[in-house]
């Protein structure tokens, strides 16, 4: 006689529950065990995880590839405008986007202006070998000569150009009246000059990098001149340059330094505004001026400090100075300003 597995009651022959409990008669039901996985044992790995890890070692050898410098490069070109007795004035725009750019005013045999690219260093399997595209357009109206010229590096100088210095060489006669707007998104900018120069405007400017003008003694400011730049520093002097009307001088970084220096002994024809400005770093200020020109300097810092390290024909306050002849024919109307930095001052005024 069958009994219940669940109770143990006796049960019928043919009975299908227990009168009992009413357990349905047969063995009980269980689950399917899980097999365990004995230590040292290993999982099975999913096909998409193993593809996973593919792509990205595949991703992570291809990047690797593209920056290292395989290529070597050394390429170069040239531009230039012959000399046309009739042209005394130039307006040039000069933009890059990878470049140290090198200004300067030179004798020009036969030619007004002359633009040599190069390019050296090594590049990527991503490279061109032709490093950079040189594009160079110019006209002449009247007296006048336009020049625009672009130089970009071949495929936007991404991802080689770490190990690829291009350099532009920009000369220009000395006797044209100059109106100058260079730019550069990463490399940096110097310009010098000579006597006799004639700058009608002048703007340099580089995204990342530093810019350097030096204006030397002769030199004619006969309008507003802007030399900045956003990750870099400044460097800007001024040596007893002809201003022929009032202009406006700006020195100017967001991260970086800017020092100035300035020295005036022959009055000006017009006055001159400076400013200079960082965001964050420092301001180093520096004017010699004599005989009948004058400076006002105002200094403003939000985090930093005010040093005067020479004061001499200068009296105010740190924020506020004048020299001892303000307002005198001529002045610098001096401005400096940084948001988180020091400022560090040396003036000078000789009767």
């Amino acid at each position: 006689m069958p009994y219940c597995w669940k109770c143990g009651a006796k049960l019928d022959e043919d009975a299908k529950f227990c009168p009992t409990c009413g357990t349905q008669v047969g063995p009980p039901v269980t689950k399917p065990e899980r097999r365990r996985i004995e230590r040292g044992e290993r999982r099975p790995t999913s096909t998409l995880a193993i593809v996973l890890i593919v792509l990205l070692v595949s991703a992570a050898i291809i990047v690797a590839i593209a920056f290292l410098p395989i290529h070597a490069v050394d390429v170069s070109e040239s531009r230039y405008v012959s000399y046309q007795a009739s042209v005394d004035t130039i307006k040039l725009d000069l933009t890059t986007d990878v470049a140290r750019i090198n200004i300067a005013f030179e004798d020009l045999s036969g030619k007004l202006v002359t633009l040599d690219v190069s390019a050296t260093g090594r590049i990527g399997v991503f490279g061109s070998p032709d490093a950079f595209d040189l594009t160079f357009h110019n006209t002449t109206e009247n007296n006048v000569l336009t020049v625009t010229a672009d130089v970009d590096t071949v495929g936007g100088g991404w991802p080689w150009y770490p190990w690829l210095r291009v350099t532009c060489d920009l000369r220009i006669d000395p006797s044209m009246n100059a109106s100058l707007d260079v730019e550069t998104s990463t490399g940096g900018i110097v310009m010098n000059t000579q006597a006799g120069v004639v700058l009608n405007s002048l703007s340099l400017e580089a995204t990342t990098g530093g810019v350097k003008a030096n204006l030397v003694e002769g030199v004619v400011v006969a309008g507003d001149v802007s030399v900045k730049t956003t990750t870099g520093g400044v460097e800007f002097s001024w040596g007893n340059v002809i201003v022929t009307k009032d202009v406006l001088v700006n020195a100017k970084t967001t991260t970086g330094g800017v020092d100035v220096s300035v020295t005036q002994d022959e009055e000006l024809l017009g006055n001159v505004t400076l400013k200079a400005k960082a965001t964050t770093g420092g301001v180093d200020f520096a004017i010699d001026v004599q005989g009948d020109v004058g400076a006002k300097i105002e200094s403003s810092v939000t985090t930093g400090g005010i040093d005067i390290d020479r004061e001499v024909g200068f009296s105010g306050t740190k924020s506020l100075l004048r020299s001892n002849n303000y307002p005198a024919g001529s002045n610098f109307d001096v401005n400096l300003e940084t948001t988180t930095g020091g400022i560090d001052i040396d003036a000078k005024y000789t009767p």
